[in-house]
């Protein structure tokens, strides 16, 4: 929750893609089964609080889930300071292009 109204305060920046708010709503529906009236709030909510950039550059680094790399476009775009992600394949990566990839707890346990 801190986190929340850190970025609402402007204190933080969500980064934020038309490509990556797609690929998080497939998710939340055929993944975690949710509502698509609920995603399409939620995904609305990200792009009101999150800076939406139009990525430029086509990133190819993960091979083994290609999706996954819509998330290294938007923080190519932005030069952003730290990729927050729970998937693996980022994970594994460790950092990206000088941005340490961090799991959501231990980004909200240094935020």
């Amino acid at each position: 929750e801190d986190v929340y109204r850190r970025v609402l305060s402007g204190e933080l920046t969500m980064i934020v893609s038309r490509p990556l708010l797609a690929e998080l709503g497939r998710v939340l529906v055929d993944k975690f089964d949710w509502e698509p009236a609920y995603v399409e709030e939620v995904v609305a909510q990200m792009i009101r609080i999150g800076e939406l950039v139009k990525p430029a550059e086509v990133v190819e680094d993960i091979i083994n889930d290609p999706a996954d790399n819509r998330v290294l476009e938007a923080a190519a775009e932005d030069t952003a300071d730290v990729i927050v992600s729970g998937d693996r394949h980022l994970l594994a990566l460790g950092s990206w292009r000088d941005m340490p990839i961090v799991a959501p707890a231990g980004f909200i346990g240094e935020a």
